[in-house]
This record gives C-alpha cells, sequence and structure tokens, in this order.
C-alpha cells in the first residue's frame, strides 16, 4: 500500500494503529496543512484576479462626457453627451442635437445677434419666466449663445426654468 496519498495512510492507521513514529505523523499533519494554505492562497489569487479584471471593464466603459441638466418645478432630467477629457464643444450646438433628437423636446429663437431657448418638453417662456442658462454657476445670456460658448465634461452645465424680467420680449440680467 502506498503511503503518500492521504487517504492510504489514514486507512493504514485504522488498520494498525501504531506503525508510525510521532516524527511520520508530524510530517503527515505539516503536509495536510501546507495543502490547506497551498488551496487558501490559490482562491485568494483566483479572488484577486477576478476583482482586477472586472474593476477594469467598469473603467474603460466610463468615458468623459458633458452632462447637461434641465431643472424646472415639473421636471428634472440630466442628458449626457458624449466627449473626450481635452475636447471643447460650443454648448449652442449641443443643444441643437439633442433637439434635433427631441431629448428633450426644444425650440430656440434665434436672431441674427442672440439665440433663446423658448420651449423645453412644452414648458415655453412667458413674458415673466423663461429658460436660463449657467455654465459654471455663471448666467450666460442670448449674446453669449450665438457667440458661442466652449464647454467640455469638467463644466457644470444648468438650464432652469425661472422667474426673468422682459422689456420688449428681451430678458433683462
Amino acid at each position: 500500500m502506498r503511503l503518500k496519498n492521504r487517504k492510504n495512510i489514514l486507512r493504514s492507521l485504522r488498520m494498525n494503529p501504531k506503525p508510525f513514529s510521532k516524527r511520520m505523523l508530524e510530517q503527515i499533519q505539516v503536509q495536510g496543512l501546507f495543502h490547506c494554505k497551498a488551496f487558501i492562497i490559490f482562491g485568494i489569487c483566483i479572488v484577486f484576479f477576478v476583482n482586477c479584471f472586472s474593476s477594469e471593464k467598469t473603467n474603460k466603459s466610463k468615458e468623459p462626457e458633458i452632462q447637461i441638466h434641465f431643472l424646472s418645478k415639473d421636471f428634472e432630467e440630466t442628458k449626457s453627451i458624449p466627449s473626450s477629457l481635452l475636447d471643447r464643444k460650443d454648448l449652442l450646438f449641443l443643444l441643437a442635437e439633442l433637439s434635433k433628437k427631441e431629448d428633450p423636446s426644444m425650440r430656440f429663437i434665434s436672431t441674427n445677434r442672440t439665440e433663446e431657448i423658448m420651449e423645453v418638453n412644452g414648458i415655453r417662456n412667458s413674458w415673466d419666466a423663461g429658460w436660463v442658462v449657467y455654465v459654471n454657476g455663471e448666467r450666460m445670456d442670448g449674446m453669449q449663445l450665438k457667440r458661442g460658448v466652449k464647454v467640455g465634461p469638467n463644466d457644470q452645465i444648468r438650464i432652469r426654468f425661472e422667474t426673468v424680467e422682459r422689456v420688449f420680449g428681451r430678458p433683462i440680467n
């Protein structure tokens, strides 16, 4: 009978209780302990590699995005537009792209000097309230939008429906 296999060793112990010296029994216990440690280390390595590969996939799918927040008392919506970190885009062009997709549904009024958002998802400008664009907390007027406001993934863009004061149809800042 081969005594290298653990089952054979245990079987021989049952048949003959004292065939082994203390030293041999200690070696058998150490060998079993070694196998247990190797199994635990192997398991830890597998968990580590699975964790690394799963976190790599989540990092790859997270590309920089330009986020535009639309806020009114009736709805709150955030739209994300993929962009590279170094690429800055014209805000008016981005809004026109969203309008073209009708996500959200938007209408603009455009003159040769200004550009204004007139309606978002059925909520229209009135004489006392309108859509106001903020980039990084700074209010943008129609003339600035017409000239071009460049935005990137690090910019905070909010378009809010709020109280405005108008004279002859134009908002007063």
